[in-house]
């Protein structure tokens, strides 16, 4: 017998330590709720569930992002339904002002409405916001120095949690100067007809026909009737055929054919009709104002009333022509906004699944699992009072040693 070396009390109480030790733990990982607390739980788990946790976060807030793309694309769409509605109003009164019945008076007074309508087109466009932000304003394609660079508004949208995945929207200068100017791609300010070609347009004809908003076949007999129509105008015989031809390649426009003699190529009212009719051909023409009147601010086109001298019908039919292409040209931006919504609605639903997903593999590598941990709690519970009371029961061995000191 020893007394100096209590082997089972060393024993017990080894054991009662790591006993206790692992029910600590087990009260934590309850208390918690997560099975890795520390690094020392579980190293690569933790690993693994921070960089989880980083792309949850991410995607969360994509999420909202996401909202708050689809609350921009919402207040720019709001707003062009009103200029939708007033260039639908603008067809209806350039149709009445270019009935025969009505007289100076009665069309002056619908380019009232006429005007104010524009107005007010412009102050939906440079009023509209959004956090600041104005997509459909004049200045929309303004660069960082304030000048007008020609380059659109260009808003990124970060929809998910990684450097690549953005939605790019563009704004929109939807003022009528804007409008109007995205439209009229050749301008007769720009053009002359000269003998037997029509030069000044001929980059803009080549991006009409690439983008497929113009047929160089029918551009070709458009021109051909224009140029037969002035000159039956003007009292000029055609001695056989004229040939117009339009190289979709390069947009350049030659006149041939032996009824284009050298005396219509050169009348005036023959070269300013082929001028307007090539000016025609993008779908939109400026009206021909007096100069004491004239507009630069996109009321150009709306303008019923015309100059003196001018076809006051033809210039009223010629405004509900460049309408019908804004109506066109602010529908084609409305279902662009719509197709950005549509998919950010399906980008939202995504990237909440993978939240979810994410979020649920998360968690079966952090948390703890209750019912196994509780159980693994009790039995270290149970071994831990066990190993208390060994050694206290270890502790009163070496009492025996007093009954041989007696």
């Amino acid at each position: 017998m020893v007394i100096q070396h209590n082997i089972p009390a060393t024993n017990a109480y080894r054991n009662l330590t790591s006993n206790r030790s692992g029910l600590s733990k087990n009260l934590e990982k309850l208390s918690s709720g997560f099975r890795i607390n520390r690094a020392a739980d579980d190293a690569a788990g933790l690993a693994i569930s921070e960089a989880m946790r980083s792309k949850i976060n991410g995607l969360d807030q994509a999420t909202a992002n996401a909202n708050d793309a689809i609350g921009l694309i919402q207040t720019e769409e709001g707003a062009l339904t009103e200029t939708h509605s007033m260039l639908q109003r603008m067809t209806t009164l350039a149709t009445q002002a270019a009935n025969g019945t009505y007289n100076s008076t009665s069309r002056a007074s619908i380019q009232k409405e006429m005007d104010e309508l524009g107005n007010e087109i412009d102050r939906i466009a440079n009023n509209t916001d959004y956090n600041g932000i104005k997509p459909l304003a004049e200045d929309s394609n303004k660069g960082s120095d304030g000048k007008n660079n020609g380059t659109k508004l260009n808003m990124t949208m970060q929809i998910g949690p990684t450097k690549g995945e953005v939605l790019d929207l563009k704004g929109q200068d939807m003022t009528l100067k804007g409008i109007f100017k995205d439209l009229d791609k050749i301008d007769t300010a720009n053009v002359a007809a000269n003998g037997k070609s029509v030069t000044g347009g001929s980059t803009a004809i080549k991006e009409l026909i690439a983008d497929k908003k113009l047929d160089a076949t029918q551009a070709q007999k458009d021109l051909a009737n224009a140029i037969k129509d002035a000159a039956g105008r003007e009292g000029l015989k055609v001695n056989g055929s004229i040939s117009v031809t339009v190289n979709a390649s390069t947009g350049a426009v030659t006149i041939d054919g032996a009824g284009y003699s050298s005396t219509i190529a050169t009348n005036s009212k023959v070269q300013a009709a082929l001028s307007d009719a090539y000016d025609s051909l993008d779908g939109v023409q400026k009206s021909k104002e007096d100069s004491a009147t004239a507009h630069s601010d996109g009321k150009e086109y709306i303008q019923i009333t015309s100059a003196s001298g001018e076809d006051v019908t033809a210039n009223a039919n010629r405004v509900v022509k460049n309408i019908q292409s804004a109506i066109d040209h602010v529908s084609s931006y409305r279902a662009e906004l719509g197709a950005k919504q549509n998919r950010l609605e399906h980008t939202i639903n995504n990237l909440q699944v993978t939240s979810e997903n994410t979020t649920a593999a998360e968690s079966r590598i952090r948390d703890t699992d209750m019912a196994k941990e509780m159980a693994a709690y009790t039995k270290n519970n149970i071994l831990s009072q066990a190993a208390q009371s060994m050694l206290a029961q270890a502790n009163q061995s070496g009492q025996g040693v007093l009954s041989l000191l007696q």
